[in-house]
Parts: C-alpha cells; structure tokens; sequence
C-alpha cells in the first residue's frame, strides 16, 4: 500500500478559481505616507519621503513614490489619521515596517510599489478599525455622487 500526504495543498477541479487570490479586500483611496527606506547606494543612507497610496487593504498598499525602491527591500510606513472623522479614538499616525513585493518605474522618476505591510500593522485591530473605517467613507462618498 502506498502512503500519501492527506495533508498535502491541492486544487479542486470541480471548484470554480478565484479571480482575486488576495488574503484581504482592497479599495482605491488617495491618502500620503512618509517612507523610511535604507538607500542601496555604496554608501548607505536613510532616506524619508513622502508617498501617496492609490489602492490599500489591511495587509498592504499600492503607492506611488520618488524612492528608488526594489522587491524584497524592508521599509517603515507611517499612516497619518488626523484628518479623518473615523480617527477620534485612534493614534495620531500608525508606523509598521512593510515588505516591497512589486515595482513598477514609471515617469518623472516616480515608481509604483506594492508593499505588504508587517505583523505590527496586520496584527493590529486599531489598524484593522482604521482601514474599515476609510472603506466606509469612500462608500459614503460614492453613494452621495451617485
């Protein structure tokens, strides 16, 4: 008799594939950051700057920034709640680390950058409440317009 994994990941064929395969829901939302990244020049430098998230989910970000970033270089986010109604109880501004999983050049020495936010971020409910909390407004606003 032979032995197998039962344990082992496979596809169903009879079940319908995702077209999304994402662990959280993401929404498009215009909101700036600062990015702390470790430059990868000879001589090593910090740099910050700003950048503009254009799509967000719990877990992570599609931004746009003038870092000249790369795919698996580790970076510090900081979020900014002040100038939302649904930040009354939270911090002024959230900072995690993020991981870059994708990069896109673009013009004017701007680049896209998918980023997936850390444990610090993902793992925090505030975080979770915040993120909620900007998908209910854009909703809001979407219903209005309509």
């Amino acid at each position: 008799m032979t032995r197998y994994d039962t344990n082992a990941a496979w596809s169903d064929p009879f079940e319908p594939k995702k077209a999304d395969q994402r662990v959280a829901t993401r929404f498009k939302f215009r909101l700036k950051l600062s990015i702390k990244a470790q430059s990868e020049e000879d001589t090593p430098r910090i740099l910050i700057g700003p950048g503009i998230i254009r799509n967000l989910s719990v877990t992570g970000a599609w931004l746009v920034t003038k870092h000249k970033l790369s795919v698996g270089q580790r970076i510090v986010v900081s979020i900014p709640t002040k100038r939302f109604a649904v930040a009354e109880y939270l911090p002024a501004m959230f900072i995690g680390p993020a991981e870059i999983v994708r990069t896109k050049p673009d013009i004017e020495s701007r680049m896209w950058v998918g980023v997936r936010f850390g444990d610090a971020l993902t793992q925090n409910m505030e975080f979770a409440t915040f993120v909620q909390g900007l998908f209910s407004l854009r909703e809001k606003k979407k219903k209005k317009e309509a």
